[in-house]
Formats: structure tokens, C-alpha cells, sequence
């Protein structure tokens, strides 16, 4: 089958993110099951415009927000590749699909950007996100068929777009348990953050933590535009010698970070699911997050780490999990067993079930996914 993909950042992207984890995941298995692969995504510094390598093709167009009018125009003039069934990815713009595209389609939500685009550009992102994401679901899309990250994803897309449940899959993305394993600790309790940095990331609550934890270090790694903010906030809190922001890193670098670490911590306001978090999970690193979006499923409280519903639960749960090594330890053993449950080949096979379903026009059976939990009679352990 060939599989047509169109996003605004591919796995190269500096700031691909959860996206680009989760499109390589995908990809790499469909490719070695013999599936071809075309690519469209926004370009950026030093990309090819166009690679080749077997059955996978990436066309790189324009820039991240760009590559979207260039795609519709080129989809208009018959300028875009056939395949058997398209992958759209919707983050927050969407690609007008219905009007242009020729062909069976599936869309690709990986988390509701409403909130986002407020958080981000405050009463002008009110009016983006709703002519560049809310309306064109509500109207264009009606008849779409969509794959979701979560169950949180998929009501939130069902409240806010009005889209039907029944036109919703759920398939959680995976994690390669085999390159992310746990290693040796820091000898000092650290805490890990990974991810863009983003104004609704909200990685200024994580330096209000460690102020209020003795002892405590914090590892930021990623880039993004809110970066310079955040080393003037750490520096204004006088905590030049408690956070270390580490930028893009390698995999390898990235992997020795995340199972070094104590906790990986996040306190984002909203998550399709988080990579990062099931990432640490394989190192045998728990995580704290709000129970906000996929979270509340990516990290299972009381087993693969904690949920905390404000600062001082927040502040309870890294105390908890610095302090008791017994807890640690277990959480950190529970989060490694889910994570292998949790691979790539499994969400790579449901994923491609979806879009042949598609291709074939036939119904997809409605996939939903497991609770996956890891010890089910332990729902819910207090941080105190």
C-alpha cells in the first residue's frame, strides 16, 4: 500500500516534537512491511527539498506554516503524488483536505489546539484557531474519518469539533523500549523535562517546584520560542545553579538524560498524550504530570507515576517520590513493564489497520484502545 503523509514538520524538523516521534514510529515499521511512503511536510534550515531512500519520499515546501497553501494550490493543479489513502496530520491547521484532495483520507488529531492558540497569542489566537481549526472541522470535515491519540483526544474533539464518535479510532502511539532502558541514576535526585518549549507547557511551575523541594535539579531539554523567557525567570528565581537547559540533544543524549533522572515532570495544559512521558517510562523513570488531555492515560497514576491536580499536590508527589525509595522504585519497575507493552510495532499495526480500512471503504470497527494498566487493582495512591 502506499501511504501518502501530510504534516507541517517531519521527524528532522528541530522542533518536531511528539510528532515527529510518533510519524517515525509509524513509518519505519510500514516501510519494513514492504509499504511505500510519500512525505509532504514544511521545509527549514538545511533540509533537502526532496530525499529518497527506498520506498520512503519526503517533499519538503516552503516553511511550516507555508507549506499548507502550497499544498492545497499544488493538490489544485493535480500536483500531488496518488496514493492509496492519505494521512493528514491536523496541529492546529488544517490542510482543507475535502476540498482539493481526490482519494480515501484519514486525519490525524493528535490533541485540540483551541486552548493553545489562546495561551500562545492571547485574543488574535482566539480568532486563528477558529478560522484555521475549529471551522473547517465543523463544516469541511463532516463526512472525514479521524485517528486520535487518546480517549481524552477523541472527547475532545467530539465536544469542541462536533465531530461523531463513531467517525473517531483510537490508537496510542508507542515506544522503543529496546533504544530507551534504564541505566544508572544521578546521585542527587533530578528532575527531567522534555519537549518544546512552549508558552502552555507551563515549564515556569516546574521551577516553582524545585524551589519549594530541597536539593532538587532540573534538566530542561528541547528548544522552542519561549526559551529565552525561561532562563530569564530561572535566573530571576535565583535558580541559575538548579536548572540546566541542555537545548536539541541527540537520541543518545536524550536517552542518557531520561534514565539518569529520578522523575520527568511536566506541567502542560494539554497533551494529545506525550511521548516524553512513556520515553522516560522505558528508562524506568516515573512521571508527575496534570491530569490534563492523554495524560491522564500515557501516565497511570499510582503505577507509572503520579497526577497532581495543583502546585502543592505537585510539589507533594516529587517530595514522595525523592523521599521514599521503596515507591520510587516500584513506580520506576511498573512504568518499565508498561512501556514494553507499549511498543511501535503494536501502534503501527493499528494505525495502518485504520488507513486500509479506509483505502478499502470499509468500516474500521470503531478501534479504541486498553487502559493498559500494569497492576489494575491499584487505581489511586495518595502523594502525601
Amino acid at each position: 500500500m502506499h501511504v501518502l503523509i501530510l504534516t507541517d514538520r517531519d521527524w528532522g524538523h528541530p522542533e518536531a516534537g511528539g510528532t515527529g516521534v510518533h510519524l517515525t514510529g509509524q513509518v519505519d515499521h510500514w516501510l519494513e512491511w514492504g509499504h511505500s511512503v510519500t512525505v509532504i511536510a514544511g521545509g527549514y534550515d538545511g533540509a533537502s527539498s526532496r530525499e529518497r531512500q527506498g520506498n520512503l519520499t519526503v517533499y519538503r515546501v516552503g516553511s511550516r506554516v507555508s507549506v499548507f497553501p502550497a499544498t492545497v494550490i499544488r493538490g489544485i493543479v493535480n500536483r500531488i503524488p496518488t496514493a492509496d489513502v492519505t494521512l493528514e496530520i491536523i496541529n492546529g491547521i488544517c490542510w482543507m483536505t475535502p476540498v482539493w484532495l481526490k482519494g480515501p483520507r484519514v486525519s490525524l488529531i493528535h490533541h485540540v489546539h483551541k486552548s493553545m492558540y489562546v495561551d500562545e497569542m492571547g485574543t488574535k489566537g482566539r480568532i486563528a484557531g477558529f478560522a484555521l481549526e475549529t471551522l473547517p472541522l465543523r463544516t469541511l470535515y463532516r463526512r472525514s474519518r479521524f485517528l486520535v491519540v487518546s480517549e481524552a483526544t477523541k472527547a475532545e474533539v467530539e465536544r469542541t469539533h462536533a465531530i461523531p464518535g463513531s467517525a473517531i479510532d483510537v490508537v496510542y502511539p508507542g515506544v522503543d523500549s529496546e533504544f530507551f532502558k534504564p541505566s544508572v541514576k544521578s546521585e542527587t535526585p533530578t528532575i527531567v523535562f522534555l519537549g518544546r518549549l512552549k508558552a502552555y507547557k507551563r515549564i515556569e511551575r516546574l521551577f516553582d517546584v524545585i524551589a519549594a523541594v530541597d536539593d532538587v535539579t532540573l534538566d530542561i531539554v528541547g528548544d522552542g520560542d519561549h526559551g529565552d523567557e525561561l532562563r530569564a525567570f530561572a535566573r530571576g528565581r535565583g535558580l541559575d545553579d538548579r536548572v540546566r537547559f541542555h537545548g536539541h540533544v541527540t537520541d543518545e543524549r536524550k536517552r542518557a538524560l531520561l534514565s539518569r533522572s529520578w522523575i520527568a515532570a511536566t506541567a502542560s495544559a494539554a497533551e494529545g498524550w506525550s511521548s516524553a512521558t512513556l520515553e522516560a517510562a522505558a528508562c524506568g523513570t516515573p512521571s508527575v504530570a496534570h491530569p490534563v488531555g492523554g495524560l491522564k492515560e500515557s501516565i497511570v497514576h499510582g503505577q507509572t507515576g503520579l497526577h497532581a491536580d495543583d502546585h502543592d499536590s505537585f510539589v507533594d508527589a516529587v517530595r514522595r517520590l525523592t523521599s521514599d525509595d521503596e515507591f520510587r522504585t516500584r513506580l520506576s519497575v511498573q512504568a518499565r513493564a508498561r512501556a514494553e507493552v507499549l511498543g511501535w510495532d503494536r501502534s503501527a499495526r493499528g494505525t495502518l489497520e485504520v488507513l486500509k480500512a479506509a483505502a478499502e471503504g470499509r468500516p474500521s470497527g470503531g478501534m479504541s484502545e486498553p487502559g493498559y494498566a500494569v497492576t489494575p487493582e491499584v487505581d489511586s495512591i495518595s502523594a502525601q
